[in-house]
């Protein structure tokens, strides 16, 4: 939408305004300037099971995302992006307080975070746009992911959009990557490190990617490949069909991806315990997903073989599941795969006078880790509130069952957010 009277050039002109003469008029600073993002309230209930306890945390999160884009000179743009992001411990436990004025540093820095996420320039000439700073990678193999680096996007070809990446570092913040380290709320240790002497991370690696992404209907398909530094190549090819028969929309899409992993032997931190010399391998992609909607009906089967090819984790995703087929909320997780899977899912849904969802997933894994197999499923119920174009309410509940005395999980999640 429009923002009408403010802008990032004006928060900081504005102060000038008043004592330097030859500066531009707060009319001429703030006209031409787009603001988007979301404002968004989570409460997270999640408890896990193990052979000898049972654990329940719950928390309130916090987040808004408002980022601003504003015409500069001739074809030239600027982007800033602001973030705040807390979450506060819910219920008469330790830490159980209201995260204002204080550092939480906790698995992804809740405390009092606001901070300035993204921040660019532009450049658009002809089909041709180049970017180049802080900014959300948008890549196939992360979701949200930011980094410091250069993205070019070309759209010469009509149906076809090619990309390149550059980026130099990346967050290193981000929860939904298996292969980060950080610490946790207890001060121990987890997760890769990488390097000779284990004191580096996978983070502070340089990534550079290619992709191909059209669309000719009834086919659309992303071509993609990635480096990161002294860590792995990732490539994926996803096509997706189309068509509408009768009145019902149907889609069949198919997708096949892969790592190789240039660093083989990494360092691994667990509650606060370093194993050295730890196994990376590569790894095998390949999933199929059929889907339906019709007369206010929706359901998707599919599935998922991810096959390492050794006896180390390996990764398909880099941050959270990226653009991979998925399903359920929390079994699944691309971003660090310790044994060979197998994996089912079938989703179904109604909506009711284009407003309410009730749906459920049923997801279904076996983890082969060289002739030791664990079964695990989750279950999970879901009910959407569409309460206008911009307000949106969600609800869900999840259930993890493992065997082979694995942990089992069960987790509540209410959201509201808001679009602007």
């Amino acid at each position: 939408m429009k923002l009408v009277k403010l802008s990032l050039a004006a928060i900081v002109a504005a102060g000038a305004l008043s004592s330097v003469a030859s500066a531009a008029s707060l009319e001429e600073a703030i006209k031409n300037v787009d603001v988007s993002g979301y404002a968004r309230y989570r409460y997270d209930s999640k408890n896990t099971t193990t052979n000898t306890t049972s654990t329940t945390k719950n928390y309130h999160r916090f987040t808004t995302d408002a980022n601003f884009k504003a015409a500069l000179d001739d074809n030239f743009f600027g982007v800033i992006g602001f973030r705040y992001d807390s979450r506060d411990a819910s219920g008469e436990r330790r830490d159980a307080n209201t995260k204002v004025g204080s550092q939480d540093v906790g698995n992804e820095e809740y405390g009092q975070t606001f901070n300035v996420r993204q921040y660019y320039l532009g450049y658009t000439a002809g089909n041709t746009t180049i970017q180049a700073g802080r900014q959300v990678l948008g890549t196939f193999f992360t979701d949200d992911m930011v980094g410091t680096g250069i993205k070019v996007l070309n759209s010469d070809i009509s149906g076809l959009t090619l990309a390149a990446i550059a980026f130099d570092n990346l967050q290193s913040t981000d929860g939904d990557m298996g292969t980060r380290y950080y610490v946790d709320d207890q001060g121990r240790s987890q997760g890769i490190v990488i390097g000779n002497n284990n004191n580096e991370y996978v983070y502070d690696r340089n990534l550079y990617g290619v992709a191909a992404i059209g669309s000719y209907d009834p086919v659309s398909f992303q071509a993609w490949y990635a480096a990161l530094d002294s860590v792995a190549q990732l490539y994926a090819l996803d096509v997706t069909l189309g068509a509408n028969l009768g009145g019902a929309d149907l889609s069949l899409q198919a997708q096949y991806a892969g790592s190789s992993v240039w660093a083989s032997k990494v360092g691994y931190w667990e509650d606060g315990v370093l194993s050295r010399n730890v196994d990376l391998d590569d790894a095998q992609f390949l999933a199929v997903k059929a889907g339906a909607k019709a007369f206010g009906f929706d359901g998707s089967v599919g599935y998922v073989n991810i096959n390492t090819q050794g006896d180390g984790a390996s990764l398909i995703s880099l941050e959270d599941q990226g653009g991979f087929i998925t399903a359920g909320e929390d079994l699944l997780d691309y971003t660090l795969i310790g044994a060979d899977q197998s994996i089912y899912f079938v989703t179904a849904g109604y909506t009711f006078a284009d407003k309410v969802r009730v749906g459920a997933d049923y997801v279904g894994a076996r983890y082969d880790n060289e002739g030791d197999y664990t079964d695990a499923y989750e279950a999970v119920a879901r009910v959407d509130y569409k309460y206008s174009k911009k307000l949106n309410f969600k609800t869900w509940y999840s259930y993890i069952d493992r065997d082979n005395n694995e942990d089992d999980a069960k987790h509540l999640r209410f959201e509201a957010r808001y679009n602007f």
